[in-house]
């Protein structure tokens, strides 16, 4: 990081760059190279004909977003306050004029504390910018996560309306056969009219869940940024992720070393702390005086320079000193907070993979199957009159309760790897060593120009 001294020597911040750099390493997605204002668009890289992929609706949302472009521009304002933090006051002039007796008497006061608060004050300012950098990039972590997380929920509602018209076609057939074993006369009414009614509630749950499908998509649209421009998409379900074979107190090392909202927190305690430096100064007003004139001394025009400073009697800026001290206790206790808060949220996500990927093993190897082979068994044996109607409806249930559970577990399991990438601010199945992947804190800033 570079802090300048001089009077006109280069300003640095955390610019638009430096939070593109660090998203694109983080996700392998780019920022779009322009955050003003406009119409959405849809990056080179996606491709709408096909259906939208994770990745696709990811690079979507960085692209467009507008929460998140709207974000980006206090990065205007953390380069505003670098350069205001770095500017000097102007010398003040004053003038008295010759009315009647007075002579002309005039100075000209140059403010010298400015000079030597200025490299500390420019030094706080360009700490608050890495600050408001890194939060900027853990945000765009966390629309990635959201993003992800809504992907996932669009795809459950696809495969629940999937599974909803799949058993409404399944009821259809069994009150046809319900309705011919009543004409062979094997059948009753009773069971024509239970098939019937089972058939119009698995209707009407397909026709509501058309609805979430919609409701859905919005959520992931708007996530996306492309509300606006009303693009039609349906979800491709991502395939079903490798085993996580990294352990839980390594992920939490990575995470520790890597998340861009504790470096936040730390910039912010050493802006905290540099600004504590600054008040235990601030109050000295040391101001030279050059020249000071008159127009009528003992030898005609006379001038020389003098100093006005502050005498610190009364005042030694306790109050400004007190708030300095209490905010970096405060910050210092904000890291402590965000290291704890970070540890139950990448111990909690690894659990939940553990877990999503255990019920979708289960439903998917174990329970499913035998679901399937329960239903086939029961629809011959009804065809062939030795089941009742009552066990093949009580069985084609259970087959959809548990396809229904499958992919529930499956959209749990891709929200849960959501989440645990979110909480270690990287790829997890990219980790193959021990070494911190995001382990430095001092990242390059960009120029804003020389002073004028």
């Amino acid at each position: 990081m570079v802090c300048a001294s001089g009077c006109a020597g280069p300003k640095t911040y955390f610019g638009p760059h430096c939070v593109a750099t660090q998203i694109e390493s983080r996700t392998g997605h780019r920022l779009p190279a322009e955050t003003c204002p406009g119409e959405p668009s849809i990056p080179a890289t996606v491709d709408v004909e096909d259906g939208i992929t994770e990745r696709e609706a990811v690079a979507l949302a960085l692209w467009n977003n507008a929460e998140y472009r709207e974000l980006l521009a206090d990065l205007g304002l953390s380069r505003a306050a670098v350069i205001e933090a770095g500017q000097l006051a102007n010398p003040e002039f004053s003038a008295m004029f010759p009315v009647g007796v007075k002579q002309l008497e005039f100075a000209l006061n140059v403010p010298l504390e400015a000079v030597w608060l200025r490299p500390a004050r420019l030094a706080a300012a360009e700490l608050d910018s890495q600050r408001m950098g890194n939060q900027l990039v853990q945000s765009g972590l966390d629309l990635v996560r959201d993003v992800r997380v809504a992907f996932a929920e669009l795809v459950l509602a696809q495969e629940r309306l999937r599974l909803a018209q799949q058993s409404a076609r399944l009821r259809e057939q069994i009150t046809e056969l319900a309705d011919a074993r009543l004409r062979a006369g094997s059948g009753s009414e009773l069971d024509l009219m239970t098939a019937r009614i089972d058939q119009l509630i698995e209707q009407q749950r397909a026709a509501r869940l058309v609805h979430d499908v919609g409701l859905a998509k919005e959520r992931l649209r708007y996530l996306m940024g492309v509300g606006s421009i009303g693009i039609e998409f349906d979800a491709v379900a991502p395939p079903r992720p490798a085993a996580i074979a990294t352990d839980p107190e390594f992920l939490l090392t990575q995470a520790l070393a890597s998340r861009p909202d504790l470096w936040a927190a730390r910039f912010s305690l050493r802006a905290a702390e540099q600004r504590a430096r600054i008040a235990a100064w601030d109050f000295l007003h040391v101001t030279k005086v050059f020249p000071d004139a008159n127009s009528r001394g003992k030898k005609g025009f006379e001038a020389g320079p003098g100093v006005l400073f502050t005498v610190p009697l009364l005042n030694q800026n306790q109050g400004a000193k007190a708030r300095a001290a209490a905010e970096v206790d405060k910050a210092q206790r904000s890291c402590e907070t965000l290291r704890q808060k970070i540890a139950v949220e990448v111990r909690q996500a690894h659990r939940r993979v553990a877990q999503a990927r255990e019920d979708l093993q289960k439903w998917s190897d174990e329970i499913r199957p035998a679901s399937e082979e329960a239903v086939a068994t029961s629809e011959k044996a009804f065809r062939d009159g030795g089941a009742s109607l009552l066990l093949m409806l009580l069985n084609s249930h259970q087959l959809v309760d548990s396809q229904l559970r499958e992919v529930e577990a499956a959209a749990e399991l891709h929200k849960a790897i959501a989440e645990v990438e979110r909480s270690v601010a990287g790829p997890v199945f990219d980790l193959q060593s021990d070494a911190p992947v995001f382990a430095s804190p001092d990242l390059p800033q960009e120029p804003i120009g020389d002073l004028p």
